[in-house]
């Protein structure tokens, strides 16, 4: 198996740290026990909008993908299976929020996140 798939905690690492710097609002613990984080800074442009609402997404089912392949360490079909459980959860989640069959607000960039970043991790271990 590859030797970077070992490495799944860091895009998990990366997506919970851009939740802690940028979006302290929707923090569970935040809102729990008082503002213990404040935001370094709110995006503006529609890059900054994606790299801070979108990308922890996409990040987080990177290392989801990357767990599974790291721990079964093999390449089969169920193996495959096993890692695109979650990205597959969270693109039925967001088509469910576009029609309106679970709360949450649709994003296009979102649905894109929980595609491309677990296909990125595939092809380089397939």
């Amino acid at each position: 198996m590859e030797k970077w798939t070992f490495y799944w905690w860091t895009p998990l690492f990366i997506g919970c740290l851009i939740y802690i710097l940028f979006r302290t609002d929707t923090l569970l613990y935040n809102k729990l026990l008082g503002n213990l984080f404040t935001p370094i800074a709110s995006p503006n442009t529609f890059l900054q909008r994606i790299l801070v609402f979108s990308l922890p997404d996409g990040l987080w089912a990177m290392s989801y993908t990357m767990l599974i392949f790291h721990l079964r360490n093999d390449k089969t079909l169920k193996t495959l299976i096993w890692s695109i459980i979650i990205p597959v959860i969270g693109i039925l989640s967001e088509i469910s929020q576009y029609y309106l069959l679970i709360p949450g607000t649709f994003d296009i960039i979102d649905l894109i996140m929980y595609f491309i970043f677990p296909i990125f991790v595939i092809k380089l271990v397939l």
